[in-house]
């Protein structure tokens, strides 16, 4: 449960990760180029080339505005309902983003989850199996295990008859990660997963993200606020603002106080504590 994975600190070589199904023979997640993205008149994000590696914890980071978000929505297409010009080129895994969303290769959870449909608890985790069955056939016995076991972990299930409606916002966001994680796919794409989640479940969430890379081999996209977080649990930060893509790396390479008070426009100071490194 929550407590069974406070405890790891290491981060496991990305040599030692299995290869994922369609990896195609590529270390690269997903590539951008001479990527310009807008909505309206506005530019948004303009990237001359970016590469994501695979199976890894990636985290993007900035101010508000900085174009995370938008750098997410792109590469699921238009598949969010965000209508957004995209002008370039992107690959992911070396597919076409039509293509991998056609063969359902990308979970997502996205900022604003909608819960109006009138289901319970258990209902809205099994709509993860929906892209992997035929439309006239219905979850079966090892989907309902699976989506129990899900809930259990994210402390869930004792509102497995709930109805998602009342719920608070935090037990919302779980479901909705629990929903997410129902897929089972390869690539996995989180803008803000840690809102509403107090900070036992925001620690629990991002071990449990980079255990399923470590143990699975999977490929993890998040947009991160909380600096301190990007950098403990991450294996690789992209520092976006203004539109553009100021670095890549290592967290310790690009999360340096001069950079991000320059980025932030505002102080920041690093220090060091026996848990590792926090921001203030």
């Amino acid at each position: 449960m929550l407590s069974s994975l406070f405890n790891i600190t290491s981060k496991a070589s990305s040599g030692n990760r299995k290869n994922g199904l369609k990896n195609r023979g590529t270390d690269e997640l997903l590539s951008m180029r001479d990527i310009h993205i807008s909505h309206g008149d506005k530019t948004l994000l303009k990237v001359d080339k970016l590469t994501v590696p695979q199976q890894k914890l990636v985290c993007f980071i900035g101010p508000n505005g900085a174009g995370k978000s938008t750098l997410l929505h792109a590469v699921l297409g238009q598949h969010t309902g965000t209508a957004l010009k995209v002008d370039g080129y992107i690959t992911i895994q070396g597919m076409s983003i039509n293509e991998v969303m056609t063969h359902g290769l990308i979970s997502w959870v996205g900022q604003h989850e909608r819960f109006e449909l009138p289901l319970t608890v258990l209902d809205y985790a099994l709509l993860g199996v929906s892209p992997n069955i035929a439309w006239y056939q219905r979850p079966n016995s090892q989907h309902i295990a699976r989506a129990k076991e899900l809930l259990l972990d994210f402390e869930l299930l004792d509102l497995l008859d709930a109805r998602v409606q009342t719920l608070s916002g935090g037990e919302k966001q779980r479901l909705a990660i629990v929903r997410a994680l129902m897929q089972d796919t390869e690539i996995m794409l989180f803008d803000e997963p840690t809102n509403h989640l107090d900070i036992r479940h925001q620690r629990f969430l991002l071990n449990y993200l980079h255990e399923l890379v470590w143990k699975k081999g999977k490929s993890i996209i998040v947009v991160l606020h909380d600096l301190t977080h990007a950098h403990r649990y991450t294996d690789e930060v992209f520092l976006l603002n203004g539109g553009q893509v100021l670095a890549q790396g290592m967290p310790q390479e690009v999360m340096t106080s001069q950079q991000l008070s320059e980025v932030y426009e505002v102080k920041i100071k690093a220090h060091q504590t026996e848990d590792g490194v926090v921001f203030v």
